[in-house]
């Protein structure tokens, strides 16, 4: 009898153990959205120009060069509707300009949109560049002017785009003189609206370009 009992004790704990309700789970954190809880959210990717301040490694001064050529061609036609000039700073300008014996490219400067006057990093990146020799030459030489050609995309108003690539150039004028220490004559052309550099990537026209010409 006590045998009996004795198992109907035990069959009757197995029972209760197997009634136990399973021991709860931790409860999960849920993960928090970026930018709450500390966490912080991910910045948006940074606007930047088009591309860098840049300088040929060796500047092509041939006044026979087709790229040269054209660029003359179109400086000269600028020149003729500069609005700001004296008729006799204009007739100078244009005389340097079509006699000049050379003619090259030394310096391009990017813009992003709408922005006219050139911003403190690529002041910096184009005093460096100055310092290169192949550019320094020219700063040292006096008799060597530099035409400053500001351009803009073909986006919007013609005439606006005209006087901003003006502006343009005349901000990169004003740091070539302070922040470059260039103390050569230098002149500003506004170039207007261009697809000059890249007709399908209008954002590639916004630069300013800075010559040397040889007397």
């Amino acid at each position: 009898m006590r045998g009996v009992l004795a198992v109907l004790v035990l069959c009757g704990l197995a029972a209760c153990d197997r009634l136990k309700p399973a021991p709860a789970a931790a409860p999960s954190t849920p993960t928090p959205a970026p930018g709450f809880a500390g966490v912080p959210a991910t910045p948006p990717p940074a606007s930047a120009p088009a591309a860098t301040v840049q300088a040929p490694d060796e500047v092509n001064m041939d006044a026979a060069n087709a790229e040269n050529q054209l660029v003359k061609s179109e400086v000269l036609s600028r020149i003729d509707v500069m609005p700001d000039l004296e008729p006799e700073e204009k007739d100078k300008l244009y005389v340097q300009v079509e006699r000049a014996r050379g003619m090259g490219k030394i310096i391009t400067i990017p813009f992003t949109s709408g922005k006219a006057s050139i911003g403190s990093a690529e002041i910096a990146a184009m005093a460096e560049k100055i310092k290169l020799p192949q550019i320094q030459k020219f700063a040292d030489d006096p008799t060597v002017a530099f035409v400053v050609l500001g351009f803009a995309d073909k986006k919007g108003d013609v005439k606006h785009n005209q006087v901003i690539s003006l502006q343009r150039a005349e901000s990169v004028v004003k740091a070539l003189k302070e922040g470059g220490h260039v103390m050569n004559v230098t002149h500003a052309v506004g170039m207007g609206s261009s697809d000059l550099f890249d007709a399908k990537n209008l954002d590639k026209n916004r630069v300013v370009e800075v010559w040397a010409v040889l007397p």
